[in-house]
């Protein structure tokens, strides 16, 4: 019997904190992954559980450190951890996400000679406004190690135009595609005299989400809800709202991935408002649209933005300006009063996850990969 590669599959901070390296262990099923990742102690609630996929281990770096911008300090702790486990584990391939830890793989991948694939799930310098000449001089260091990789993971192809140019020829796009639940919904059939509109994420305030807009427009609208889910420093905020008018905000605070595609099936719209200031919403779409593709549900984005660009490739959605609650109203109120354009939008949604973004396409990519790389090593 053929043993099983064993891929390195690293970010910094705990699988059971994202929805990313779940799906890629579903996807690597026939691999043994072991999971490198950093526990900062953050007391939040479990999003995944790792324990369910038997080809998958974990082993972490147990020291107490913020997220974001302000670990930079705690980065050369980080890479001594990683480095000392990339040299005594035995591996095939590693796969790194994001470039707050690729310097170490990149330095011991070479001393191995082994494969190293490069994830950008998202630009480190790009998570907020930076002045440009910070900015370029981050881009510039960020591409020399791209140019040392055997290949590079975007996810989304507008990634291509906000690094102005990836220095690597080994380039494949795998979009954050959840895997197929979809179960048709009728529920606007039944009694429910409220009009749904949901958010699940990260609520953090630098990712400019644009959800005091939002609640500024569902205010003035009869019979809609607006359902918040996720956690960061936006929380007190949101609760504030839900304690001021309950019954047009709910915050259900951190949930379970499973429970957000639950709710995004049983909602009639969702709601993605990021802001195109922040490098990292103009470039890239993120999940919130593929869940909504996957539940058949069509969106209200902003302007400007990825996301933007393919629900308006897809026709799935409608594109606001999301600094005029005003329009923001007007369309929540026109698709409220419509259910023949919300159905059509929503069939859309759910066709284009069918023809381009379905997990399974995603999937075949990234196996693709994997046997290449490995059988040129």
């Amino acid at each position: 019997m053929t043993k099983r590669k064993t891929v390195l599959l690293i970010k910094s901070n705990l699988m059971v904190e994202e929805t990313r390296r779940p799906k890629l262990v579903k996807i690597l099923d026939n691999y043994h992954i072991i999971s490198i990742s950093w526990d900062r102690k953050r007391k939040s609630t479990v999003i995944g559980d790792p324990t369910l996929y038997k080809n998958h281990e974990e082993i972490s770096l147990r020291f107490k450190a913020p997220f974001g911008i302000q670990s930079i300090i705690f980065l050369p702790i980080w890479w001594s951890f990683l480095a000392i486990s990339l040299i005594k584990l035995e591996w095939d391939l590693v796969h790194v996400i994001n470039f707050d830890s690729i310097i170490p793989a990149v330095f011991v991948a070479k001393i191995k000679r082994k494969p190293i694939v490069y994830e950008i799930l998202d630009l480190y310098i790009d998570q907020m406004v930076l002045p440009s000449w910070i900015r370029q001089i981050g881009l510039r260091i960020d591409k020399i190690f791209m140019a040392l990789v055997n290949a590079i993971i975007i996810v989304d192809d507008c990634q291509i135009k906000e690094i102005s140019g990836i220095p690597n020829h080994n380039i494949i796009t795998i979009y954050d595609a959840p895997q197929d639940v979809y179960t048709s919904n009728d529920k606007r059939n039944g009694s429910r005299n409220v009009f749904t509109l949901f958010y699940a994420g990260i609520l953090d305030s630098a990712r400019q989400l644009n959800l005091d807009k939002v609640f500024e427009a569902v205010k003035n609208i009869d019979d809609v809800e607006f359902i918040i889910a996720g956690y960061g420093d936006l929380t007190k905020k949101i609760e504030s709202w839900a304690n001021e008018f309950p019954s047009k905000i709910r915050f259900l605070g951190s949930i379970s991935h499973t429970d957000v595609l639950k709710l995004t099936s049983d909602s009639d719209l969702l709601i993605v408002l990021r802001d195109p200031i922040v490098p990292v919403n103009k470039y890239i779409c993120g999940s919130k649209l593929f869940e909504a593709m996957m539940c058949g549900k069509p969106l209200i984005v902003n302007r400007r933005t990825s996301t933007a660009k393919k629900v308006l490739e897809e026709n799935c959605g409608l594109v606001v300006d999301a600094n005029n609650i005003k329009e923001i109203e007007e369309k929540i109120i026109y698709l409220k009063n419509s259910k023949s354009v919300i159905e059509e939008l929503g069939i859309n949604s759910r066709n284009a996850y069918k023809k381009k973004y379905d997990f399974l396409v995603m999937k075949n990519r990234l196996l693709s990969l994997y046997n290449d790389l490995l059988d040129s090593f």
